[in-house]
């Protein structure tokens, strides 16, 4: 049995439609959350991956099993949050081509985080991850990545109507309102009831 030839570089405009292919694969992978913040059509990823790759805050990093597009992912330095100073690489948008799963992409993917924190003087890395892709959860965590917040995720309209609040109104519409609350001294609220 010969040894797979894996290589990791980072991608170029050239690699964009391999990365096209493996987000394509990522965001039917994710499930309903994916696909729900993904954009559907391939031509608008096109657009924001060939965005990413020629911003130098982001580092894209292509795959290659025997010499075919295996994996990519996006690494970023990011900070921490808004009250802390500290900064992590980000590893996001990481895709293994399914036939190409478990014979070393995904840890050659991390290892080229690594070595880009290392470049940039990081001591952590971050990953976000669907919650359908169970798989990927347990792999994570066999390499040391534990749990540091849960971010959850919902659609605008859906956490007014839970709050049962108004629907919300065209930028034209709330001008008025507001020049009444501000008149009426009313709350916002108040004033949308009155209505």
């Amino acid at each position: 049995m010969t040894r797979s030839a894996l290589a990791t570089r980072p991608a170029c405009l050239e690699d964009l439609q391999d990365l096209v292919g493996l987000w394509t694969q990522l965001r039917e992978a994710g499930g309903r959350a994916a696909r729900s913040v993904h954009p559907a059509n391939p031509a608008d990823a096109e657009a924001r991956l060939r965005a990413v790759l020629a911003d130098p805050e982001h580092r894209v990093v292509l795959c290659h099993l025997d010499g075919a597009p295996a994996g990519m992912a996006i690494l970023t330095d990011v900070g921490m949050g808004p009250l802390t100073d500290h900064r992590a690489i980000q590893l996001s948008a990481v895709a293994v081509e399914d036939s190409h799963r478990r014979r070393g992409v995904g840890r050659a993917l991390v290892a080229a985080a690594l070595a880009y924190a290392d470049e940039v003087g990081r001591d952590q890395i971050v990953v976000s991850l669907y919650p359908a892709l169970r798989d990927a959860q347990r792999f994570y965590a066999r390499l040391g990545f534990t749990p540091l917040v849960l971010r959850r995720v919902a659609p605008v309209a859906v956490v007014r109507r839970r709050l049962g609040l108004p629907e919300r109104r065209s930028a034209h519409d709330l001008v008025p309102l507001r020049a009444r609350v501000r008149r009426s001294r009313l709350t916002p609220r108040r004033a949308l009831e009155r209505r």
